[in-house]
């Protein structure tokens, strides 16, 4: 664990955290950061003592800081997502954060109101239809806090709804809601999804089929809302559905494509620096447009320490490298680690760098085809070794066939982000264009 010590520090703040949310309000946010500051200075004692036989006091104390910090971090964003909303109803204003979701009965909205963030049902209407990203809506309505549906069996709802920062939830019926005529400007990340939606309705020019579009949606910028509940199923019993949710599966194989077209600047020693930085912006960038979903920041995070590692002429290691992914998302979001995607996507790298070197040494052949199918099939296992119990707690399933399956998605996946990426810069260029959306539509 030395050559590691990031990843020292992840621990204990992830048990923290961990802890906070076992034993929510039991000690108040002034005594923790009480403790803070005594563990700090037993933390500075052990660093300036002189004998090396004491250093472990600062080993210790570094471990109880992380804890104590992560147990923090976590009540305050508690008690920044917990709201006492009043009991009856009352008028309010929100602003829409982002693309409208349309369910059986009514259409979602997620809305800023008073600074917190709130889930707003309208019913279906021509009028609905039109509220868009960015709006001011002023509705009459009661709103409450997050609670678990009837038809959420064996699933907590309320816990998942307070874990992504959903303070309450509200209906508004057909003219208790109006939309306001206000100048609002769009963040950073409002603009991404924004240009995430221009994608698909780009897609949905090239005459893809209702099976085809969301699948290419899914696989190349994250928007799953278009996927039904049989191609959900579908790919979850293949043992593949891990490709529909962007992970460092597809952030890896925007790296290589970028890392292909930005290889001449390699040759030149100075230009490194360069690649590194157009390469880090470009992921960026990628991740916003996908929403920022936790395992496509961890993956973005690892691509770019790794290619920071080449520019200095260093071997990046990848649990540390791991480890500082963890670290930095936790301090940022503590719910970050009770997120499905976080876990399944920790687990299955950890899972691939502890188990992969000892499942490729059982098979040695020097056939570059066989060798890339065993490649494949051990880091399915290695991956799926890791990941099983957390998807068959999740999810109650576990495919019995995701090595052939996922033989084929290794294969196919990486094609159809390449084509999709080369089939918006063809668009200028019709015929071009025209045969290769007809080749990305066979391969979905």
């Amino acid at each position: 664990m030395k050559t590691y010590p990031i990843l020292r520090l992840s621990i204990p703040l992830a048990a923290g955290i961990f802890f906070a949310e076992c034993f929510q309000g039991w000690f108040p946010p002034w005594g923790i950061a009480s403790l803070l500051l005594l563990v700090f200075v037993f933390l500075t004692g052990g660093l300036l003592l002189p004998n090396y036989g004491y250093r472990w006091m600062f080993g210790a104390g570094a471990g109880c800081f992380m804890l104590l910090a992560g147990y923090l971090l976590t009540d305050l964003k508690g008690q920044q997502v917990k709201v006492s909303w009043p009991l009856e109803k009352s008028v309010y204003e929100g602003t829409v954060l982002e693309m409208p979701v349309e369910k059986a009965r009514s259409i979602q909205y997620k809305v800023q109101v008073n600074g917190k963030h709130v889930l707003l049902y309208l019913s279906k209407d021509s009028t609905s239809r039109s509220v868009g990203m960015g709006d001011c809506l002023q509705f009459y309505a009661q709103i409450r806090p997050p609670e678990n549906r009837s038809d959420s069996v064996g699933f907590d709802y309320a816990t998942y709804l307070y874990h992504k920062g959903i303070s309450g939830t509200a209906y508004a019926a057909s003219g208790f809601w109006c939309k306001r005529e206000k100048e609002i400007s769009l963040s950073w990340k409002q603009k991404a999804l924004a240009i995430r939606e221009r994608i698909v309705g780009e897609y949905r020019e090239w005459g893809m089929s209702e099976t085809q579009l969301p699948v290419l949606s899914a696989l190349t910028i994250g928007h799953k809302s278009g996927l039904d509940k049989t191609q959900r199923e579908t790919y979850s019993v293949a043992g593949i559905s891990h490709v529909l949710a962007l992970s460092g599966l597809h952030v890896g194989i925007v790296w290589m494509l970028l890392s292909f077209c930005l290889r001449p600047l390699e040759r030149i020693p100075r230009m490194r620096w360069l690649k590194w930085l157009l390469a880090t912006l470009i992921l960026w960038c990628f991740a916003f447009v996908s929403g920022l979903e936790a395992s496509v920041v961890r993956a973005v995070i690892m691509c770019m320490l790794m290619e920071l590692g080449r520019c200095a002429g260093r071997k990046a290691l990848s649990l540390n490298t791991l480890g500082i992914a963890a670290f930095f998302m936790l301090l940022y979001n503590p719910f970050y680690l009770f997120d499905v995607g976080f876990q399944l996507s920790f687990v299955a790298v950890i899972s691939i760098i502890l188990f992969y070197p000892l499942f490729d040494k059982l098979v040695s052949t020097r056939i570059r085809f066989l060798k890339w199918v065993w490649s494949t099939m051990a880091v399915s296992m290695a991956a799926q070794l890791g990941t099983a119990p957390l998807v068959m707690y999740y999810f109650s399933n576990f495919s019995v066939y995701f090595l052939l399956a996922n033989i084929i998605a290794s294969a196919v996946v990486p094609l159809i982000i390449a084509l999709g990426v080369l089939s918006l810069l063809m668009i200028p260029f019709p015929t071009g264009h025209g045969w290769l959306a007809i080749g990305l539509g066979t391969l979905i």
